[in-house]
């Protein structure tokens, strides 16, 4: 393979069994940064009420449609919660990370899809984009009934994959879910967002490369 495409090591050789993969940022493409894209849409407070009242979309407590007919109403905004909800229907697939998903599972890792969504972008992600059978495990945050950065939410997946937490390298975008993941124990990579597949697979592939003994002499 070339210098951009480094093999990844076999399970066997390594102390990882399950690799947990993030989608925004990581698996697919966000383009415009979150937050700036809830600001186009309804403006700096919709953002920020977004944002302070998601928790309950995310753990599956209540629907994305929900929340944005609640913060529509409270900020007397005149838009519809059904045009809004198409914001959450943007992300483009990076052929090469999922490509990278396919190797780490032929490689005997056990992949799980780690990611925070609420039932509708779940559904979509499902539906548009093809994620069914990409991972062996997905652990979508509505289905868990916990989100990230929640140590729960790390432990349920740890469960879900039957390893330890030692066993486990997390990959995400987000500085908050990576500091979370390493307080439970895992193995971490902080991707920048959106940099690509390639450079995922540089970061896993280094990650899960047992280091070499120095000689003895």
């Amino acid at each position: 393979m070339s210098i951009s495409q480094p093999v990844i090591p076999p399970a066997s050789s390594t102390p990882v069994r399950a690799v947990l993969l993030d989608a925004d940022g990581v698996l697919q493409l966000i383009g415009t940064p979150w937050g700036e894209a809830l600001t186009r849409g309804g403006g700096p407070a919709f953002a920020q009420a977004m944002i302070n009242g998601e928790t309950d979309a995310l753990t599956g407590r209540e629907t994305l449609t929900e929340l944005l007919e609640r913060v529509v109403t409270n900020l007397g905004l005149d838009l519809r919660a059904s045009d809004l909800l198409e914001m959450w229907h943007r992300a483009t697939p990076d052929p090469v990370a999922w490509q990278l998903v396919r190797d780490l599972r032929e490689a005997g890792y056990t992949t799980v899809l780690a990611t925070n969504q609420q039932w509708e972008r779940r559904a979509w992600m499902r539906e548009q984009l093809g994620y069914d059978g990409l991972c062996d495990i997905d652990g979508y945050s509505c289905t868990l009934g916990v989100a990230k950065p929640d140590a729960a939410y790390f432990h349920r997946l740890l469960e879900l994959a039957g390893v330890e937490a030692d066993q486990a390298l997390f990959v995400d975008d987000s500085a908050t879910n990576i500091a979370a993941a390493r307080e439970v124990g895992l193995r971490t990579i902080h991707h920048p967002a959106d940099a690509g597949g390639e450079l995922l697979r540089r970061e896993v592939a280094q990650a899960l490369t047992p280091v070499a003994s120095p000689p003895q002499g």
